[in-house]
């Protein structure tokens, strides 16, 4: 199979992330970290507490301790959402955001404990001079999409983040998409949140997530149990990570990001060097060819693609390129509020091309004599 559906989850894996999941699995780890004070226990430990590290210093983040280790980047979001709320206060979002997004912001409205403002992207991209129309004197928290994953467009989140720090307003970055594809500095770009999905760009296994977040941000737990530490107590620790960590933590997921963000801090512009230059070549590509609705903008170059063609439901389309061995997704891909911006709401989505840099040249051309008979067949009907 050629796996072109990459924004989804990352295929194909770094030989160091799956030996990492392994590993978490020998007897020299698999116990529960911060559970038990005996050496399998303390092994585990450590290298959650170095993955902590790594992704501190990989994103600028100020404290290890404001690194949560999450499910997904779905719960990162609504733990971020959920956590800081302020009853009677206003959430800024965009029409780039994932229904991890949108659904709780709509789930609140609806129960009357805010108000949301709806701000419209131009091209794609979320601009900040609109972000700062929309903030209001009840305006707490502005929610932006880092890259779209429906058309690949990445937004300026350090002009965004000093519109926020203006303002005085947390600003929550949902990196889904761009985290291991795009530089992210926290402080640099007045990052007070950022939520970040290990499966895709970060290129560890799927059922972790994390939530980075400032020191002077009080977030509160969205889940209740074990942490390991003041078991004695009916009420969780006050501390971080511990109070918005309960459970078992997911260690083979952690082992994998941790050789996830190793692999990426040597091999970082290499590999998104590759998927600009793949991503580049089927875009213009793409473009040459008739009855194709390309909602990607040519100079976007960030690895996701989204297109329809006349005359052919999106599903076909994925159904026939999934008989000739290529993996592709069509859909809303979660992204609702986008494609009713995009016109395709009610028209099955669009087809989604999603590239990584395991893809070789051959594999896209490959894609695109497949398209050309499917369009010629199309072009005779």
């Amino acid at each position: 199979m050629i796996y072109l559906d990459n924004a989804s989850t990352t295929n194909k894996k770094p030989f160091s992330v799956k030996l990492a999941s392994l590993n978490a699995l020998s007897k020299k780890y698999c116990a529960n970290p911060g559970r038990s004070s005996h050496k399998l226990s303390i092994n585990a430990g450590n290298i959650v507490f170095e993955t902590r590290e790594l992704l501190k210093e990989f994103f600028n983040a100020k404290n290890v301790e404001n690194i949560i280790f999450t499910s997904g980047c779905t719960e990162a979001l609504n733990l971020a959402i959920f956590g800081t709320i302020k009853k009677g206060g206003n959430i800024v979002y965009t029409t780039n955001e994932h229904n991890s997004v949108a659904r709780p912001l709509e789930h609140l409205k609806n129960q009357g404990i805010i108000t949301i403002s709806l701000v419209e992207t131009k091209n794609g991209e979320t601009l900040a001079s609109d972000i700062e129309k929309a903030i209001n004197d009840k305006t707490y928290l502005v929610i932006v999409n880092h890259t779209s994953n429906v058309t690949g467009v990445t937004s300026d989140i350090e002009k965004i983040g000093k519109v926020c720090k203006k303002h005085n307003v947390m600003l929550l970055i949902d990196g889904a998409q761009s985290a291991g594809h795009k530089k992210i500095d926290m402080q640099k770009m007045n990052i007070s949140m950022l939520a970040v999905a290990g499966h895709k760009g970060l290129l560890a296994n799927q059922g972790i997530g994390v939530l980075l977040f400032d020191e002077n941000i009080k977030i509160e737990p969205l889940k209740f149990g074990g942490t390991g530490t003041h078991s004695e107590m009916l009420m969780p620790p006050l501390s971080y990570p511990e109070s918005l960590e309960a459970g078992t933590s997911p260690t083979p997921a952690i082992f994998s990001l941790n050789a996830g963000i190793k692999y990426l801090n040597k091999n970082f512009e290499k590999i998104n060097t590759k998927i600009e230059k793949l991503t580049k070549y089927l875009i213009f590509e793409l473009y040459k060819r008739n009855y194709i609705t390309i909602y990607t903008p040519k100079n976007c170059h960030n690895g996701v693609i989204s297109f329809t063609i006349e005359g052919i439901p999106t599903s076909e389309i994925v159904s026939y390129f999934n008989d000739h061995n290529i993996c592709i997704r069509s859909g809303l891909h979660c992204a609702p509020l986008c494609h009713k911006k995009l016109g395709t709401l009610n028209n099955g989505g669009t087809v989604r091309v999603s590239i990584s840099s395991f893809n070789k040249m051959w594999e896209i051309k490959r894609f695109l004599k497949l398209l050309d008979e499917l369009l010629q067949k199309q072009k005779s009907i």
